[in-house]
């Protein structure tokens, strides 16, 4: 996977995974809704908070108080293209969704719906795109001459 990122944060830019496509702002938006849903579900097979749930989070008797969820696709990413608004053609590459959220204690699963939850969208592109250089206009003329 190429190590140059692209995070893809204009919401009317384009996805494509094989034949479905999505505009950036309506995929992040079902990522949203699906991670809060999973959220919701596994804390509704639990009594516990999801702060009280965590609180018990150790190492012998050191305990890490956690403020901060981040999850992250894992691997190489997920082939895709995207479409930017703006060019002229599709970009092949891999995509890889981190999703992240800030506890909030007292957290019940009725009250997910506080949960403030951030999708950022990392595109790896097969191919870099050169920006197209303010000089190229001069070149092609003077080679024209």
């Amino acid at each position: 996977m190429n190590k140059i990122c692209q995070v893809l944060d204009f919401d009317a830019d384009v996805l494509l995974f094989n034949k479905d496509t999505y505009i950036v702002s309506r995929f992040k938006e079902l990522i949203s809704q699906n991670f809060r849903q999973k959220f919701c579900t596994s804390l509704a097979n639990t009594n516990v908070t999801v702060s009280g749930s965590f609180q018990k989070l150790g190492i012998n008797e050191i305990n890490f108080p956690v403020e901060d969820i981040t999850w992250q696709s894992s691997g190489p990413g997920i082939n895709c293209k995207v479409f930017k608004v703006g060019s002229t053609d599709w970009q092949a590459g891999k995509l890889r969704i981190k999703v992240s959220t800030e506890i909030i204690p007292p957290l019940t699963h009725r009250e997910v719906e506080k949960l403030n939850i951030t999708v950022v969208l990392e595109f790896y592109p097969d191919n870099l795109i050169e920006p197209e250089s303010p000089l190229d206009d001069i070149r092609k003329m003077i080679q024209a001459t």
